[in-house]
């Protein structure tokens, strides 16, 4: 008798923040990365992006219930 272990894949939900647009809860299963998040969201480099109020590199990886907000880069200076 042999036995086969089986991976359980968990979905996650995260809420994705983008300023200017809204909310909207995104369901993917596990591993998720901040990376990947980004990339299927269509989300340009010329964004700010925190992960529960923190900057994270983008191979964070996302845990369910995690907020991601996307606000535009802010650029100051004079004219």
């Amino acid at each position: 008798m042999s036995s086969v272990i089986q991976d359980k894949k968990t979905a996650i939900t995260v809420k994705v923040v983008t300023m200017g647009k809204g909310v909207t809860n995104f369901m993917r299963e596990e591993p998720l990365s901040l990376g990947i998040l980004l990339h299927e969201l269509g989300v340009s480099e010329q964004m700010d992006v925190r992960v529960n109020g923190a900057t994270v590199d983008r191979h964070h990886r996302l845990a369910d219930g995690d907020q991601v907000l996307i606000v535009p880069k802010i650029r100051g200076g004079r004219a």
